[in-house]
């Protein structure tokens, strides 16, 4: 993933610890944000936005002109998180088809 999507993997350190990271990806129409993640120690100082931030300029430069994510229903805090920063809800649904199964 990030090979084909050069830049858009990002990891957040503090000293010699890994404190965060976010990973995208533009396939030239949409980018998609697959993942954003903050140790729990290191959350509420604005580091997650500082990465969806960078992630979004780096896109932007490539081209991209929306940036599409997901989050899981009930998930209460990431859904205040998104729209805190600027994302808004779509009104659309997700498909899903299980190609290996469990």
């Amino acid at each position: 993933m990030a090979s084909r999507n050069p830049g858009l993997c990002i990891v957040g350190v503090e000293g010699d610890r890994i404190v965060a990271s976010a990973l995208a990806g533009f396939d030239g129409r949409r980018g998609w944000l697959y993942h954003v993640a903050t140790h729990p120690d290191a959350r509420r100082r604005g580091i997650a936005t500082r990465l969806v931030r960078t992630i979004e300029d780096r896109l932007r430069a490539m081209g991209c002109r929306k940036l599409n994510l997901i989050v899981w229903e009930g998930e209460e805090d990431a859904m205040a998180f998104w729209t805190g920063i600027g994302y808004y809800r779509e009104k659309t649904v997700e498909f899903a088809k299980e190609l290996i199964a469990r």
